[in-house]
């Protein structure tokens, strides 16, 4: 019987130019490989080879008997190959059981880690790249969903479910959307086939991809670890708490169908959220109603209902027909509403909105939310007064425990079994779920980028990872919170050699924590690529600053003169040309105002105030601060997307906080 990990299977992409790659798996006795070019391929090189008589042909087939040991492994060698070519590989043992896998090829293989900002599929960016990716068919850019599992026993060898696809619809919608734009520029730049293994799991803190070992090298998170090895208790905990929360939700379900005429009511003014209203604080089953005029033509074709995100749970109804629904709190809702179902004249928008933490709300924000769109652009806005009935109010609920996020879990049996698995380096995207624990970031994830790479065997493997993108709850108020403190402790992971910082805060969305510009994402990714894995250009996250020159009097007075207000000259590195810009794609304020320099802020009790600059040349900035001021900084907030210093080649200044007596937070 022959035991073979998923990753073997058909659309596998092996890595090109190397001799490292190996077939195993486990099996008793004897267990023969044979690697050979397609039928249809080999036949092609043979008639071009027969016209040009070449004299360095390659060998069509690669054949290798091996003995199982006692434990029933086995492992073959393959040749070094270059890129390209279509293979099947077909294996069989002494009772002549036999495996075989077609269109595999040789490309650059990276692995791709992190939690929902990498996990987060294409089908969630359509808005922004349907027409692209509709008519994408693509077998350069290959995809591995490494299946969600997690053990805190020990290591596992195989990965037991899971297969290849390629980049073509539907399967396309699966792939995780920052790691396939980084496969798309990597292919078109390098004209090389991209096998990308997604790892990534939404919600995971960095603790859930280190090993145990380095784990409990660092003294963190080691009593969670072990109580996670009690497997009575984890499946006891998932069924309990699983059974609560289905109960909670069928108890809030079944009060939307009785007679609410008596329940207390209301109207609330949407977008917004529940705090400081009658509905603040409560954990609610709540009926909204939104009724709406429209002209004639609307019942001709499919409409889109965008309501972005609701907090917590929603179904919604459009003229009492079901439309859609969404269990949590973070996607924005886009829902389709059938050809014939809106009419002329009343219609009427329901949304039966659960509120599991006493935090309700519609979010706000930029974009296209609380609106009917047509196909030809026109729209209805839903936005301003709905009703509301209060059909039950519920009692608080936990979160449920996910143990995917608890230490080691998920190392254990997601990268370990991919450690045989030859690539040219890691794409990581990871740091939600650490922002109140940005104190030990830097030690967890510098264990993070050691074991991948001690797991591999090349500590000099490339470790390229993604910052936090802006995002704030929606609130504009309490602009000043711990994401940037996160920030600055994943940039400080550079000290490690061979690593690259892409940056992100300029490509958020203050009310997504998971916007959908992950091309762009892609695209500097794919740009620290080419330094690191490709050695063709030297890549930097942005402008950083190299220095900062205090006290010049604004008014022309020295710095003991009598003066209210200073002036510091903030210095970049002598290559770089600062202009004022956006990000491409991005999503922005309409009257932005792109002639004026903003995101740098003066800090007085920490409270930062918005500190009045200019471009001072091509590598300097002038930034006025009153007297008494103790720092400055540069898009230093959880949400900086009013931030417009890049280089020429539109990558965003990198944030920084410095006090006035120069010691940096």
């Amino acid at each position: 019987m022959i035991k073979l990990s998923n990753i073997f299977s058909d659309y596998m992409v092996f890595q090109r130019d190397t001799e490292e790659n190996v077939i195993w798996g486990y099996a008793k006795g004897s267990v023969s490989v044979l690697l050979q070019k397609a039928q249809k391929e080999a036949q092609l090189e043979a008639q071009i080879e027969a016209q040009i008589e070449a004299e360095d042909k390659e060998t069509e087939a690669f054949e290798e008997k091996v003995e199982a040991d006692e434990n029933g492994y086995f492992e073959v060698k393959l040749p070094k190959h270059p890129a390209g070519g279509d293979f099947s590989l077909t294996i069989w043992d002494d009772d002549a059981e036999k495996q075989t896998i077609e269109h595999i090829t040789f490309g650059d293989v990276f692995v791709c880690g992190g939690q929902s900002n990498m996990e987060l599929p294409i089908a969630r960016t359509m808005e922004r790249y349907a027409e692209e990716i509709k008519s994408t068919d693509n077998m350069n850019i290959r995809f591995f969903r490494v299946p969600e599992k997690f053990n805190f026993h020990n290591t596992e060898e195989m990965i037991e479910s899971g297969s290849w696809k390629y980049a073509k619809m539907p399967e396309i919608l699966d792939f995780g959307a920052v790691a396939y734009f980084i496969a798309k520029e990597i292919s078109e730049k390098e004209n090389v086939t991209v096998g990308i293994y997604n790892t990534a799991i939404g919600g995971t803190p960095v603790k859930s991809w280190v090993s145990e070992e380095t784990m409990r090298g660092l003294g963190l998170h080691v009593k969670e670890f072990e109580e996670c090895q009690n497997d009575e208790w984890v499946q006891e905990t998932q069924k309990r708490e699983q059974a609560e929360d289905m109960a909670w939700r069928e108890d809030a379900d079944k009060s939307f169908e009785v007679d609410l005429s008596s329940r207390p009511s209301g109207t609330f003014n949407v977008p917004g959220f529940f705090e400081g209203t009658p509905l603040g604080g409560k954990c609610l089953a709540v009926y909204f109603k939104k009724e709406f005029e429209l002209p004639a033509g609307w019942d001709k074709e499919e409409v889109k209902l965008y309501l972005g995100a609701i907090i917590d749970s929603d179904k919604v109804y459009v003229n009492g027909e079901y439309v859609g629904e969404t269990g949590y709190l973070y996607p924005p809702r886009i829902y389709k509403v059938p050809k014939g179902l809106l009419k002329e004249g009343k219609n009427v928008v329901e949304i039966r909105l659960l509120v599991f933490r006493r935090e309700g709300g519609f979010m706000p924000g930029i974009g296209k939310h609380y609106m009917l769109k047509r196909p030809d652009g026109e729209t209805v806005s839903l936005a301003g007064e709905w009703e509301y009935t209060v059909a039950k109010e519920m009692p608080f609920i936990e979160n449920m425990t996910f143990f995917s996020y608890k230490a080691t879990g998920v190392y254990n049996c997601m990268i370990y079994p991919l450690r045989r698995v030859k690539n040219k380096g890691f794409f990581f995207y990871q740091g939600e779920s650490n922002v109140d624990d940005y104190a030990t970031y830097k030690d967890e994830f510098e264990a993070v980028i050691k074991d991948w790479r001690r797991l591999w065997g090349d500590d000099s493997l490339p470790f390229m990872f993604v910052q936090l993108a802006s995002f704030n709850d929606g609130n504009r108020a309490g602009y000043y919170g711990r994401r940037c403190l996160l920030t600055e402790e994943q940039r400080k992971c550079t000290e490690l050699p061979n690593t690259a910082m892409i940056q992100a805060y300029d490509l958020g969305e203050f009310n997504d924590l998971h916007p959908t510009n992950k091309k762009e994402v892609g695209r500097r990714a794919a740009l620290a690529a080419e330094d690191l894995v490709y050695g063709r250009s030297k890549y930097i996250p942005g402008p950083e600053k190299k220095d900062v020159i205090f006290g010049q009097a604004a008014d022309g007075k020295g710095e003991n003169e009598a003066s209210d207000e200073l002036e510091a000259e903030v210095i970049f590195d002598d290559s770089i040309k600062l202009i004022l810009s956006h990000a491409i794609d991005a999503l922005i304020e309409e009257d932005r105002d792109e002639t004026k320099v903003i995101g740098f802020c003066y800090w007085k009790d920490e409270k930062s105030f918005a500190a009045d600059a200019e471009l001072a040349g091509d590598n300097r900035v002038k930034v006025k601060y009153p007297k008494d001021a103790e720092a400055i900084s540069y898009a230093w907030s959880d949400s900086p997307l009013d931030a417009n210093v890049y280089s020429e080649d539109l990558l965003p200044v990198v944030p920084f906080y410095v006090s006035i007596s120069a010691k940096e937070l």
